[in-house]
């Protein structure tokens, strides 16, 4: 088995608030950056059609994701589907996280980035500065 690290974008109470309040949930970067990274382009012009390596990018760069926890899991299937039906043993959580789900971001053991897709997975080929797998922080790896 190998680990992968999950990254998720979780919004704080507040700016569930603002989106609520709005009911624009472009009102709020965070979850406009979200918003963006579930769905691939240009119904709506506030999508933009920026590819997946400069979504993912900018989500980083501004600190939106969160290395929220680690899955042992064969391949990035095996992490979808631990991440959504376990088993828990194999999931380390070190925050909030939620089941994996389009937008999150996977890193693997081979320092690759997959963006979780409506279908699959997207490699992200244009790494963020100083995003780096380190084996010594895995448990039990």
């Amino acid at each position: 088995m190998k680990t992968f690290k999950i990254f998720q974008i979780h919004l704080t109470d507040a700016e569930v608030d603002m989106v609520n309040e709005t009911g624009d949930h472009f009102s709020v970067p965070k979850q406009a950056a979200k918003v963006r990274l579930q769905f691939a382009s240009g119904y709506d012009t506030r999508l933009g059609s920026r590819n997946a390596d400069d979504l993912v990018n900018d989500a980083f760069t501004n600190g939106y994701f969160r290395h929220v926890g680690n899955i042992r899991a064969n391949d990035l299937e095996g992490v979808f589907e631990v991440g959504n039906i376990g088993p828990e043993e194999n999931i380390e959580r070190f925050s909030q996280m939620h089941s994996i789900s389009v937008g999150d971001v996977i890193l693997d053991e081979d320092g690759k980035m997959w963006l979780t897709a409506s279908v699959g997975f997207e490699e992200v080929r244009k790494m963020v500065p100083d995003m780096f797998f380190f084996e010594d922080e895995l448990v039990g790896a």
